[in-house]
């Protein structure tokens, strides 16, 4: 039985920039999108992407891996939408793994303190509005200037480094084999 991994969609995200890690991990698990209502998901680029289910399905799958893309996560971060599908993946030691702003989505569920992470939200990419808006979720974190970082199963990156990024995942699922 192949091994699940489990794409957060959600309205205003960027398909793109988790579409080469679901291209190396199709080989080897099956690849899921989740919506915050299971139903299809309209791609950045247009395409419809089919959902296999919603966030609360999600909640209690076993899944070797979480993407997150970035893009506009307002749709779901006030709400706390993806909150509790995200805390149960990774209280089951799931891959927790964002890019651009899932990076903020995976911080306002509260999986980054203590964890060593990127983001992009800092003034240098970001307006002051954004950078003190999202301020709060970013407690706790231990920031690193980097294209992407991996502490253990939690990976973050910039959204320009989409391919190390998805390099990041394969090599942290084993799914490629590198020297």
């Amino acid at each position: 039985m192949r091994r699940k991994v489990a794409v957060l969609l959600y309205p205003g995200c960027i398909f793109f920039e988790v579409a080469l890690a679901t291209e190396l991990l199709a080989k080897s698990f099956d690849v899921l999108f989740f919506t915050p209502d299971g139903m299809q998901h309209l791609a950045s680029n247009g395409s419809v992407l089919q959902a296999f289910g919603s966030y609360a399905d999600l909640e209690s799958l076993e899944v070797a891996c979480v993407l997150i893309p970035g893009g506009d996560p307002g749709s779901i971060i006030p709400q706390n939408t993806a909150t509790q599908c995200l805390q149960a993946a990774s209280a089951r030691g799931s891959v927790m793994a964002g890019i651009c702003a899932g990076n903020l989505v995976l911080a306002s569920a509260g999986l980054l303190r203590g964890v060593r992470a990127t983001h992009n939200y800092t003034l240098e990419h970001a307006t002051p509005e954004a950078v003190q808006a999202t301020e709060s979720f970013w407690e706790g974190i231990v920031f690193e200037r980097a294209d992407t970082v991996v502490d253990g199963r939690f990976i973050t990156a910039q959204p320009w480094a989409c391919v190390k990024f998805a390099a990041a995942v394969a090599r942290s699922l084993d799914a490629v084999k590198c020297p």
